[in-house]
């Protein structure tokens, strides 16, 4: 039986630097973007979980009941995060989907189920504990809810190894598309791996623990210690890349080489750039964007300009932050909706529909079409056909 002490102890740490990685995550980053909220879900979720646990290790359950069976509902957030976490990053996505409601269904109808509970006396709750206490199996033949403790475990863990077979699917898929990596890629493809390994490892071998008919639970509290640990790695991992907590940003943005850009304008020494390398470097994206119109594929990537016109990534995407004050997906959709507004009134385009016009652009998906031509113009594309039309 693993001490309760030491039990306690891991569950506070992760929950302690659980707590340093999302204020990170939330206030280092003013861009915020839509996948770092996801990032900060998940780490979320085990730092809650890990909070919980570190209250019932330690006996303090007692002084604060309330808490008890609350990161029930919040564990079910755990999978879905990070799986759209993986997915936003590799695929680009920039707002949260409404159809990807359905991911956290699960938590919303545990929390529905378990609400009851919730509102519970503090007197019953204390009860509950003493007995669980007593004897841990008395826990898992509780019907707080709809269903036994015992079924959502199964359920935690069934529906979490379904989403982290998923994502290691996503990653492989875009490994296939895009290999080559450049560096920079391959770095952030390593976390995403090592990331979802960590994950599959650790509900892999607590489903394997919830099948060992354990009479102690001695299975069991190793494996609570064990996620605790996995969290743990997790975090340490996340604290020292700053990379990640600082926002991947399509694999293209980086701070400090922006800043390295900015100090070389201001005449500092000991930096890569000159203002005539930077001139240089801005005249020959604007003329192979203008030139080969490469936005025009869907499938256009920062990997595709750098090996068209051999600036290396970490010059180009500088110079995109910097000199463009934008990151790559906002200036490639700028192109974008620039072509759309030359070629409008083009006989060709006559009987194309709205998503057939996105199409023709280089957009993917009708959405994303309409969001970009609305912040760029001010004006729905079907307004602006309608303008267009009495010119």
């Amino acid at each position: 039986m693993i001490s309760a002490d030491i039990a306690s102890f891991i569950c506070f740490s992760g929950f302690l630097l659980g707590v340093v990685i999302l204020l990170i995550l939330i206030l280092a980053n003013s861009k915020r973007p839509y996948y770092n909220f996801l990032l900060s879900l998940c780490i979320f979720s085990f730092t809650y979980l890990m909070f919980v646990s570190g209250l019932i290790w330690s006996g303090l359950i007692i002084e604060v009941p309330h808490f008890f069976r609350t990161a029930s509902p919040v564990i079910y957030l755990i999978a879905p995060a990070a799986f759209l976490y993986v997915r936003a990053i590799l695929e680009e996505e920039e707002k949260f989907k409404l159809i990807d409601i359905i991911h956290f269904l699960p938590a919303l109808l545990h929390f529905l189920e378990m609400a009851p509970f919730f509102f519970q006396s503090a007197e019953i709750k204390i009860g509950i504990l003493q007995s669980i206490f007593i004897d841990p199996d008395y826990s898992l033949a509780m019907y707080e809810g709809l269903l036994p403790t015992n079924v959502h475990a199964f359920l935690k863990t069934g529906i979490g190894l379904v989403y982290f077979l998923s994502q290691f699917y996503i990653i492989g898929k875009y490994k296939r598309k895009y290999t080559p990596l450049d560096s920079y890629e391959a770095k952030v493809v390593n976390w995403l791996m090592w990331f979802t390994l960590i994950l599959t490892v650790s509900y892999t071998l607590l489903f394997i623990g919830l099948l060992i008919n354990d009479e102690n639970n001695t299975v069991q509290h190793f494996l609570t210690v064990l996620i605790g640990i996995a969290l743990l790695i997790i975090l340490g991992f996340l604290f020292f890349q700053p990379q990640i907590l600082y926002g991947l940003s399509d694999f293209s943005e980086s701070e400090n080489l922006a800043e390295d850009i900015f100090s070389k304008v201001a005449n500092k020494p000991s930096l890569s750039l000159s203002i005539n390398q930077i001139k240089d470097y801005q005249h020959n994206i604007e003329e192979y964007l203008e030139s080969k119109k490469p936005y025009l594929n869907c499938d256009f990537r920062m990997q595709n300009m750098v090996e068209d016109t051999g600036i290396p990534r970490h010059h180009l995407s500088a110079v995109i932050n910097t000199t463009f004050k934008q990151n790559f997906s906002s200036l490639i959709n700028e192109y974008r909706i620039n072509y759309i507004e030359k070629n409008i009134n083009s006989k060709a385009w006559t009987n194309l529909s709205i998503e057939g016009i996105g199409i023709e652009a280089g957009f993917k998906s009708r959405s994303t079409f309409l969001e970009v031509f609305k912040k760029q113009t001010g004006m729905t594309p079907s307004e602006f056909l309608n303008k267009a039309s009495q010119l």
